[in-house]
């Protein structure tokens, strides 16, 4: 490396679109949309290790793409149905994970999210879409809050089993 480049760390930048994605405001509103939509189907807070799936989940364009219309396709059917998907997500919380931690204490500081014990909670309703918004954080949305609901009818060792996300 010559001496007048920069070091690697500061080689590399998102592009436009990856920095407004993974921006903390954003990312805590997908987590709770999802805490939200748990709460509101089943009565009971987000996991911690099930908000680790939430933005690798709503964030990734294929996997938002393969996601059924209606939470009546329960998670184990479109695992079953989405093996390649399914098998990449442990690589994407690992990657994804810093993000969450960031996108949780945002939240958290904006009184957003509130954690109970092991769990975490939204405090009020999320945002919903409007025409205004980008069709991608428009999908972003709608998956978090699929995501959200689906938690409702499973338990987290099944979660983490059925998409064999190691804890």
């Amino acid at each position: 490396m010559p001496a007048d480049d920069p070091p690697r760390a500061f080689r590399w930048q998102r592009s436009p679109e990856a920095t407004a994605l993974f921006n903390a405001a954003l990312t805590s509103e997908l987590i709770v949309t999802s805490c939200h939509w748990r709460q509101a189907s089943a009565g009971g807070a987000m996991a911690w290790t099930e908000a680790f799936l939430v933005l690798p989940i709503a964030l990734h364009a294929e996997t938002r793409r393969s996601l059924p219309a209606q939470a009546r396709v329960t998670l184990s059917r479109w695992a079953t149905q989405n093996p390649a998907i399914v098998g990449e997500l442990a690589s994407r919380v690992d990657f994804m994970s810093e993000q969450t931690r960031r996108a949780i204490r945002f939240g958290l500081r904006g009184q957003r999210l509130e954690l109970r014990g092991a769990t975490i909670y939204a405090t009020g309703s999320p945002r919903s879409p409007t025409a205004a918004w980008p069709e991608e954080v428009t999908a972003a949305s709608r998956a978090a809050k699929l995501y959200g609901r689906w938690l409702a009818s499973i338990e987290t060792h099944e979660l983490v089993e059925i998409l064999g996300i190691g804890v």
